[in-house]
């Protein structure tokens, strides 16, 4: 796998763009903490590490497929439901014990539903468990299975004409028919909107691993409600669009910087505010007195 040396200009990434997108307050506060004389970096941090209901389930449903790939790559035997459950109940308990969430910070619910997340999760992985795309993954060679790349460590860093990214991927594996890539959802359905991330999981394979674009295959499979899965199937010059929004999206971050080199920021006031219906579930709203 190639690797980059480390520069301390800005990575561009689908969620880092997302949240330039939707406040650039709010990018501020996630991205340019330690830059803030107005409140205390603890302060600011604390609430950056809040999560949700929603989040965790998409986490430790994430976690747990890793677990359960990576359990493949050394046995196919069945996998004991029992056990799958005890170890979700296990990882929502700690994971409860162990962070702050958003709905008891600010909503000042006494305690969240246990039982219910719990479902929620184990429910996703019986989506994926019983699919024909686990039947697929479990049919592959064993003796290939060492190859694949599961949540792999760092970020995805990779270059995009020559600028920074990050796309790390969910799963990678290569087979004879291609290398397919699969990013697993389990929120709503939107291919619309994770098209650009497939798009550039496919670069990463690409630039860090070598593998030919004509052999790569990236997948969205959503996880929520039923099963449900969409492959990238590029159009005519879509390749090339990716390329100039990438820089265009680059671009747009990199004029909020003081210095585009050290990835310094402009100051707080130059990072407006965007007052609309998303802010009473952003998680700095009470810095923005909301």
């Amino acid at each position: 796998m190639k690797k980059f040396p480390f520069t301390s200009i800005l990575g561009w990434s689908s969620s880092r763009f997302d949240t330039f997108s939707s406040c650039k307050r709010k990018y501020y506060y996630r991205y340019y903490a330690k830059h803030d004389t107005d409140f205390a970096l603890d302060q600011i941090n604390r609430l950056k590490q809040l999560t949700t209901v929603p989040l965790t389930v998409g986490s430790i449903a994430h976690d747990v497929i890793e677990t359960l790939l990576k359990r493949l790559q050394k046995s196919d035997s069945d996998i004991d439901t029992s056990r799958l459950k005890e170890h979700i109940i296990k990882m929502v308990e700690d994971t409860i014990q162990k962070s702050e969430f958003f709905e008891l910070y600010y909503q000042k619910q006494e305690e969240l539903d246990k039982e219910s997340m719990v479902e929620a999760i184990y429910k996703c992985l019986q989506l994926f468990i019983e699919s024909d795309r686990y039947a697929w993954i479990n049919q592959q060679p064993m003796e290939q299975r060492h190859k694949w790349v599961i949540e792999p460590p760092g970020f995805g860093e990779t270059r995009i004409n020559d600028l920074k990214a990050y796309c790390k991927v969910d799963c990678m594996i290569p087979t004879e028919e291609g290398v397919f890539i699969f990013d697993w959802k389990t929120g709503k359905n939107d291919v619309a909107k994770h098209r650009k991330q497939l798009i550039g999981y496919s670069l990463y394979a690409h630039n860090n691993f070598g593998h030919p674009e004509k052999d790569i295959r990236a997948f969205v499979v959503y996880l929520k409600g039923i099963f449900d899965e969409a492959e990238l199937e590029l159009q005519e010059g879509e390749v090339k669009q990716f390329y100039e929004t990438f820089v265009d999206d680059t671009t747009e971050m990199q004029s909020y910087c003081a210095d585009v080199d050290k990835n310094t920021p402009k100051g707080k006031d130059e990072f407006e505010m965007i007052d609309s219906g998303l802010c009473a579930y952003c998680e700095f709203k009470e810095l923005c007195g909301k």
